[in-house]
């Protein structure tokens, strides 16, 4: 992994700062190279190649190698195909894109509104885009969209167009076909939506927004309500990670006074339920969040673990959501607890804020 230099941890006044949105994850070298060699017609080596890279553990590497040859079965032989197994192992790991989008295209709802001859243009649009051609892949996108709107098939297409507008950099014409499919929709395909739509807000610095948004989004996704076990977690994360890093969004006060709990609880409460059920998509930043409010630090140590075999950007990104959590889990009056939060620090080499 090439090490990435670390960014401001602290403002002028020595406050942890807020989480940034997730950064897009470009695809690593290794992976593209053998798309490349799949576009250009060599199929049995490069899926050879790319089914290797897979099987060598978890690692963003091989997370998006699993996707590559999900793609590359679904542009063969559609949902019928062996495309699932990448999925699970995608959906199973810690990218927070890819994450995500496998684990709704392996729910019900995805497959409903993917069956239909129109659908079958999005899947192999699909295909494209996880195979490294996202020109075609926008066009077929939005081909379906503008031709089947208000049916099972615009409304996927709406997700899909906004999923990859925001990796191709154009973040703010991402909301339209976002928030259209969140109207149209609701469970999981409206939780996804409402989950993309939250982090271009978050870029945008609109936090009330966005945390209406995400608690929407959790609401949504979570299988209680009709939504994804899979989905459900990444969904919890985000919407974590944004009420510990801007605490005093209304969200977070209006549950405080409805339900009288702390502000810790409230902070605690996504991450809590990123635990449940936990059976097909396991994010180490859920154990992270989860575990650091009772001081339990076994567990906390052992996702950093994962997040750094994972990239060096994951792991930095379990790195920055320590400490935004450090000052709502600190207790002086607990030396036990302060102990281990000290021993944290130092192996992550975080200074303590105030």
């Amino acid at each position: 992994m090439t090490q990435q230099p670390h960014e401001p941890l602290l403002d002028s006044d020595g406050r942890a700062l807020p989480l940034p949105p997730d950064p897009l994850i470009p695809v690593p070298d290794e992976v593209g190279h053998q798309l490349a060699a799949y576009r250009a017609g060599d199929t049995a080596q490069a899926t050879g190649l790319l089914a290797a890279l897979a099987g060598t553990g978890r690692s963003s590497a091989s997370g998006h190698a699993a996707m590559a040859l999900a793609g590359i079965e679904i542009g063969e032989n559609g949902l019928g195909g062996s495309h699932r197994r990448w999925l699970e192992q995608v959906a199973a790991g810690e990218d927070p894109w890819l994450g995500p989008l496998a684990a709704v295209m392996l729910t019900p709802d995805f497959r409903s509104g993917t069956s239909s001859d129109s659908g079958r243009r999005l899947l192999a649009s699909l295909a494209a885009q996880l195979t490294g051609d996202p020109d075609t892949a926008l066009d077929g996108f939005e081909q379906v969209l503008r031709a089947h709107k208000g049916t099972e098939p615009g409304d996927v297409a709406g997700l899909l167009l906004g999923n990859l507008l925001i990796q191709s950099g154009d973040q703010a014409a991402a909301l339209e076909p976002l928030s259209y499919t969140r109207g149209m929709c609701d469970g999981t395909l409206a939780g996804y939506a409402a989950h993309l739509e939250g982090h271009v807000l978050i870029g945008q610095n609109e936090k009330e927004r966005a945390s209406k948004v995400l608690q929407y989004a959790h609401g949504e996704s979570h299988p209680a309500g009709g939504g994804d076990k899979g989905l459900h977690p990444w969904v919890a994360i985000r919407f974590g990670e944004l009420l510990a890093s801007d605490p005093w969004v209304d969200l977070v006060y209006d549950q405080m006074e409805e339900s009288g709990v702390s502000m810790g609880e409230v902070l605690r409460e996504p991450f809590e339920s990123a635990e449940y059920p936990k059976e097909v998509s396991t994010p180490a930043l859920a154990d992270i969040g989860l575990f650091l409010f009772p001081a339990d630090f076994e567990p906390v140590h052992a996702g950093l673990e994962r997040l750094k075999a994972w990239s060096d950007e994951r792991y930095e990104r379990g790195r920055r959501l320590v400490l935004t959590l450090h000052t709502h889990v600190e207790d002086t009056r607990d030396d036990e607890r302060t102990l281990g939060l000290a021993e944290l620090r130092a192996k992550l080499d975080l200074p303590k804020p105030k």
